[in-house]
């Protein structure tokens, strides 16, 4: 898209013999954004002969693809005239020709300025030009910055997924450290930070906060993952997560109660007996 709108730039420019200003130039200068060395402007007198010169070698230097040493040329041209508008114009062309967005934003726009401030025959149609080359030039800048946040906003989904991939990931089995955990949820809350809805991976955030030792934070965690398997056929990891809470917060009967809601079966049978034990051993020490 950018290299599309910068290529009619040229056909926007007015041609040699239309646009060069043949009035005398002010002699109060503008300060001309340089390219090149700087110059010793102390030492050159304003001269609008010499800066049409310029400006002439300048546009022949565009339409050859020349567009480093076009401006150049049109940085030099200004300094001979400061007030030249048609040679400002052409440096912006020059610029959006080689991809130096803003830059040719402010040349176009003091294009425009010039020529709002001239009394030459042909300053509307300068300024016309750089008014349309301004819009495209902040066309392609929109679509820049709309592209980079794009990327970047891409590149900080995928980071995110890969810290929850990660910590789900360390999270997966029965046995976990508390060293385990702690890295994990570390993971966990870098997400959340990032913009995750911890409530997506609550499951996870229980048995973290679980084998923290933090039982009454991972049980409200736990119930929204029970929660969130409802009308599943197969409701029991939830339930054994939900009971490890209980048991971690010291809630024997919360635990019992969760345990109590696996349905009867050969595969949660072993499960469900552990647990209710656990159950048991914790209200008899209470």
């Amino acid at each position: 898209m950018t290299r599309l709108l910068l290529s009619t730039f040229l056909a926007f420019g007015v041609a040699a013999s239309a646009v060069a200003q043949t009035s005398e130039a002010p002699t109060d200068s503008l300060d001309i954004v340089a390219d090149s060395a700087a110059a010793d402007t102390s030492a050159i007198e304003l001269d609008p002969e010499r800066a049409r010169e310029l400006y002439d070698e300048g546009t022949s230097q565009i339409q050859a693809g020349d567009y480093e040493g076009a401006l150049e040329t049109l940085n030099e041209s200004l300094v001979y005239n400061p007030q030249y508008a048609a040679a400002q114009l052409r440096r912006g062309q020059a610029l959006a020709q080689l991809r130096r967005l803003e830059d040719a934003r402010g040349a176009f726009e003091e294009a425009i300025a010039l020529a709002d401030a001239s009394d030459i025959g042909n300053a509307d149609q300068i300024k016309g030009s750089a008014e349309r080359a301004l819009s495209q030039i902040q066309a392609a800048l929109d679509a820049a910055s709309a592209q980079a946040e794009a990327e970047a906003a891409a590149a900080g989904a995928q980071a995110t997924a890969q810290k929850i991939e990660q910590a789900t990931q360390m999270l997966a089995g029965n046995e976990i450290t508390y060293e385990q955990a702690t890295e994990a949820y570390a993971l966990l809350e870098q997400a959340r930070m990032d913009g995750y809805d911890p409530n997506s991976v609550a499951f996870y955030y229980a048995k973290a906060l679980t084998a923290m030792e933090r039982g009454a934070d991972a049980v409200p965690y736990a119930q929204t993952a029970y929660d969130q398997t409802e009308g599943q056929d197969d409701r029991s990891s939830s339930l054994i997560v939900l009971a490890q809470a209980h048991l971690a917060a010291g809630d024997a009967q919360g635990a019992r109660d969760a345990i109590n809601l696996i349905e009867e079966d050969d595969a949660w049978a072993g499960w469900k007996a552990h647990y209710l034990s656990e159950a048991d051993a914790l209200e008899a020490e209470g």
